[in-house]
């Protein structure tokens, strides 16, 4: 239960991170802000679901719960996005939220199982 309670708080942390790398990033590269933003996003959700999954062998398929509390902010920023937005902006803003954070926690959860795995294979 601990481990949900932060991974929700990391989930809204990226909000504010993602906002604040959005402006950064559109002020710099303009239109194309979004790229390296998503990029950004994608590495912050890897590293805190690897943080949160770290040795545990199952934790693709164990770790759901944590999963979902750090993707509980993003899912519903995709939401508030596909009810208030038009086509051309859920496709590049929606679809690229939901696939920087659900892609990176899914793989910060498979590198911290094969991790856990080449490990304890190691002993």
């Amino acid at each position: 239960m601990p481990k949900v309670l932060a991974a929700f708080f990391l989930g809204v942390l990226s909000f504010f991170l993602m906002f604040l790398l959005g402006e950064t990033a559109t002020y710099y590269f303009g239109d194309t802000g979004l790229i390296p933003t998503f990029i950004l996003l994608a590495a912050y959700f890897f590293f805190c679901q690897f943080r949160l999954s770290r040795g545990r062998a199952d934790a693709l398929r164990q770790d759901w719960p944590i999963m979902l509390a750090l993707d509980a902010v993003p899912l519903l920023m995709v939401f508030g996005i596909v009810l208030a937005q038009r086509w051309p902006v859920i496709l590049a803003q929606g679809l690229g939220l939901l696939l920087s954070s659900c892609g990176g926690t899914l793989a910060g959860a498979f590198a911290a199982s094969r991790a856990a795995r080449r490990t304890g294979a190691q002993r």
